[in-house]
């Protein structure tokens, strides 16, 4: 943890510096720039998916971030943000063990990622693109999506459809052989259809579906399973399979109920399924606070979600099967998160001796536990100006 923390400290005083810099540079004060950091731990120790029986599922992420948005003018933008992961995870070191390069397998690896996006927006709609890419380790993605907004009933209802288009490759582990086979292709589609009305001054409701298409080589590199062996009397290990297809529904809908110009309630529900039989609902309650003038501003949170396993899941096997997996992801499960979010604007601020205008800070923890032995926290810092 203490070579995260160097980590985070010089991100966040470059971060500092960059803002400076920016500020110098434009005026236009339509753009934007903020940097994120993450911190995230998980521990669990009955992950049957694990290679070597041990269960551990525990995992460290340290995630910066940096979004920047520049408007070319009133009602065009150009948008962008781009990831930088770096994490450890006990279940991947093991099992990558036999493919590290110098045989001790990969005791952290890293994740650049990038997403391009332009806009325009007229009185009666908008509209964007964007683009982006994702390559780490075992997994590589080129995706491509877009937006269209339609405004109607004098801008109290809108009409919005999202349609992304992921071409992914991803690597699978070959236990038997104890090697990392090569990439495979995976397709992923999605389109997402939903409305926004104005009921009242003071509530709005929100309501959408979401369709998601998966083709291709769809196992996880991590995830094996446990099937017993009847000439030997006992259980090996094997890869996970599970079908070249997947197809996933969502509904869902918020409510959101503002008491006073300070204070609002926002309430969420989703439904969820897909032909691999998994079907989950999830319930979030969001209080939020408007504080100081508007300067502050304060949420609480709860997600209460409950998942019924897929099809395809089991502990472990008394013989093998076509299809099977262990992934934890995919057992009946009920987890609980709970969440703070702060952030603050500050007009006027002096950082290493400089004056900085519109510096906005924003602070976020988060805990999780669910039912079968997983829980994880997660902090997140930002910082953020426009020009």
């Amino acid at each position: 943890m203490d070579a995260i923390k160097q980590i985070r400290q010089a991100l966040l005083q470059s971060a500092f510096i960059l803002l400076i810099l920016l500020q110098k540079t434009y005026a236009s004060g339509k753009d934007k720039i903020k940097f994120l950091f993450n911190l995230f731990g998980q521990e669990g120790k009955e992950g049957k998916q694990v290679y070597d029986d041990s269960g551990n599922q525990n995992l460290a992420v340290f995630e910066p971030m940096i979004f920047v948005e520049h408007w070319i003018d009133e009602k065009t933008n150009v948008n962008a943000h781009f990831i930088f992961d770096v994490w450890t995870a006990a279940s991947d070191t093991r099992l990558d063990g036999n493919s590290g390069a110098s045989g001790d397998g990969i005791k952290g690896q890293t994740r650049i990622a990038g997403k391009l996006a332009y806009g325009h927006q007229e009185k009666s709609h908008a509209w964007a693109t964007n683009l982006g890419i994702s390559n780490e380790y075992d997994y590589r993605s080129l995706n491509f999506g877009g937006n269209y907004t339609q405004n109607f009933a004098q801008d109290n209802f809108f009409l919005s459809l999202s349609p992304q288009l992921f071409l992914d490759q991803a690597a699978s582990y070959d236990v038997e052989r104890a090697t990392t086979n090569e990439f495979k292709g995976r397709t992923i589609y999605s389109l997402d259809l939903s409305g926004s009305q104005f009921i009242t001054a003071s509530d709005i409701l929100n309501v959408g579906y979401t369709y998601i298409g998966m083709q291709g080589m769809l196992n996880n590199i991590a995830n094996t399973v446990k099937v017993l062996n009847n000439t030997a009397d006992r259980f090996s290990r094997t890869g996970e399979r599970l079908p070249s297809s997947r197809k996933r529904h969502a509904i869902y809908t918020k409510y959101v109920h503002a008491f006073s110009d300070e204070t609002a309630l926002y309430l969420n529900y989703r439904y969820y399924t897909d032909d691999w039989k998994i079907m989950a609902h999830t319930y979030e309650i969001n209080p939020r606070f408007s504080l100081n003038e508007g300067n502050r501003f304060l949420m609480f949170s709860y997600r209460l979600y409950d998942q019924k396993a897929s099809q395809y899941y089991a502990d472990q096997f008394s013989s093998a099967r076509p299809l099977m997996t262990s992934d934890s992801d995919m057992d009946t499960l009920t987890a609980h998160r709970y969440g703070v979010h702060f952030s603050q604007i500050s007009e006027r601020e002096r950082i290493f001796n400089i004056k900085i205008e519109d510096l906005e800070y924003t602070s976020a923890v988060y805990y999780s536990q669910r039912s079968n032995g997983l829980k994880y926290a997660a902090v997140q810092f930002g910082v953020g100006t426009t020009f």
